[in-house]
């Protein structure tokens, strides 16, 4: 009386690629973008960089007066702000994954850079199944959340009292459906072990 140790290897589009066994599926969403769009990143952050280089230069060129101080440090939190919003979106863009692992304990995710990243856990049972989020377009935030520059635009939650995991970032409808469908599959399967 073996077990039964088919492997089932597969992607979902060109960022989702997924591997399942009885026991187990994990799943890998690459955050990469086209060329062009990083691109127009890149410049966006050297940009940005060269933006303070010029101010700070400008800023010792001269003696302060008055409360000159304090608008730059001003703009400087406000610089530094998206500096490094910035730098994390290019950073995520590069080397950004999310990961899900399904066994037979629960749930895991995590936005990883490269090998690392934290994974947020939930047992079986603990937890609603797994659901897509509707996009809103009268919502500008989640238009924006969409957009190439952002690291959000979830697709699929899952939820657990006061408790909510999201993932599939800004995957198409027909990705996060068919994500969807592989891991309520999955869920249904594991749980009833």
């Amino acid at each position: 009386m073996g077990t039964n140790t088919r492997r089932k290897e597969g992607r979902i589009g060109d960022r989702i690629a997924f591997t399942q066994n009885d026991g187990e599926l994990r799943v890998d969403i690459h955050q990469q973008i086209p060329s062009t769009q990083m691109m127009m990143l890149t410049l966006w952050l050297i940009a940005w960089v060269a933006l303070e280089i010029l101010v700070v230069y400008f800023w010792t060129q001269e003696p302060t007066q008055g409360n000159a101080w304090l608008g730059y440090a001003i703009y400087s939190a406000f610089w530094a702000f998206f500096a490094f919003r910035i730098g994390k979106v290019w950073i995520w863009r590069r080397v950004g994954r999310e990961v899900l692992v399904l066994d037979s304990k629960g749930i895991s995710i995590a936005m990883a850079f490269g090998e690392r990243g934290l994974p947020d856990f939930f047992a079986h049972g603990t937890y609603k199944m797994p659901a897509r989020i509707e996009a809103n377009p009268q919502q500008i935030l989640q238009t924006f959340e969409r957009a190439f520059w952002s690291m959000g635009g979830e697709t699929i939650q899952f939820s657990s009292g006061k408790r909510t995991l999201v993932l599939g970032k800004q995957l198409s409808e027909k990705h996060a459906d068919a994500l969807l469908k592989l891991v309520q599959a999955a869920v249904k399967r594991l749980v009833a072990r």
